[in-house]
């Protein structure tokens, strides 16, 4: 809907025209959080597509290809409004964190759609949905592997029960262009999730990893973006052709029962049966104190790939 201004808390874009500024709120104990927006308005009617990157500081592709994206749509092309945030959680970005918001130790991707009198993290998560994503008629989350994590590039999205959504998220992913795509019924308050449980079309993107800024991981998610935006009216360009997908249901995560030095035996995208010994585990005196084996046959979708491990830390998921 672009025939008229859109707003972004107090960033506001004319028909045509492209917006920056950042939404802000205090959280307490004299803490400001800002995330940078920007809201390309086009002159057409068409959709509002909302575009995120950097839930997790340190998976910079995602974060790098929200930037150029932002820089780099044409509001005279585009169809309804693309609202860019390229860096969800600046803190985590600055400090160099994995995982989760060093301000409060809570990882944003468990805690949407937030919560306004919750911890730092949760009032950040309130402000996104509120100001961003319950706009949006659909939603693409762009994350990668985090600062000790190597991945195969996949896309998930959530089997929220609605028929008419799922079914709509799923097209989201399939148009995305990766060839990997799960959808899961699991809730953790992930964004992609929370968006879809309101009754949004979302995907969660997945690539690159490990701390690299590299450019193929950057590319896929800048052309996957295009090809959603081709596909569901917010650009008159054709979609890229596509690699027909291979689908799974289940997203089965392996975590440390002990503090450990952790052995993988698995490579990501690797293949693995029921059973197939994964990982190894030693003391700090190298002296074997177990083992892991697979609990669910399909792909290495991401690994852990840090030697130093604490009980309960996430090591590996498989795709099933």
């Amino acid at each position: 809907m672009s025939t008229k201004p859109m707003a972004v808390g107090e960033i506001t874009a004319a028909p045509g025209q492209v917006a920056r500024g950042f939404l802000a709120t205090d959280v307490g104990r004299g803490v400001t959080v800002r995330m940078p927006v920007v809201v390309i308005n086009g002159k057409a009617d068409g959709p509002v597509f909302a575009v995120t990157a950097g839930v997790h500081g340190a998976e910079y592709p995602g974060i790098e290809a929200a930037i150029r994206l932002s820089r780099t749509l044409n509001p005279a092309e585009v169809r309804g409004a693309v609202i860019v945030v390229p860096l969800v959680s600046v803190p985590a970005f600055q400090r160099r964190a994995i995982y989760v918001n060093p301000l409060d130790g809570v990882n944003f991707n468990r805690v949407c759609p937030g919560n306004p009198a919750g911890t730092i993290t949760e009032i950040m998560a309130h402000l996104l949905f509120k100001n961003v994503i319950e706009q949006a008629d659909y939603y693409i989350d762009l994350h990668g592997g985090d600062m000790i994590e190597a991945l195969v590039p996949f896309t998930l999205y959530y089997k929220s029960g609605n028929q008419k959504v799922d079914d709509a998220s799923k097209a989201l992913a399939e148009a995305y262009g990766i060839p990997i795509i799960l959808g899961t019924t699991v809730l953790r308050g992930g964004t992609y999730g929370a968006a879809a449980a309101m009754g949004k079309p979302a995907i969660l993107t997945e690539a690159g990893g490990q701390g690299l800024l590299d450019e193929p991981s950057t590319q896929t998610h800048i052309q996957g973006v295009l090809n959603v935006l081709k596909r569901f009216g917010g650009h008159p360009g054709t979609p890229a052709p596509v690699t027909s997908p291979t689908h799974y249901t289940k997203f089965v995560w392996v975590a440390a029962e002990q503090d450990c030095v952790y052995y993988p035996k698995v490579k990501v995208g690797q293949e693995v049966k029921e059973g197939d010994l994964i990982a190894e585990f030693t003391d700090l005196f190298g002296d074997k104190v177990g083992e892991l084996r697979s609990p669910a046959t399909g792909p290495v979708l991401f690994l852990v790939t840090s030697p130093a491990i604490n009980k309960n830390d996430p090591l590996m998921a498989i795709g099933a």
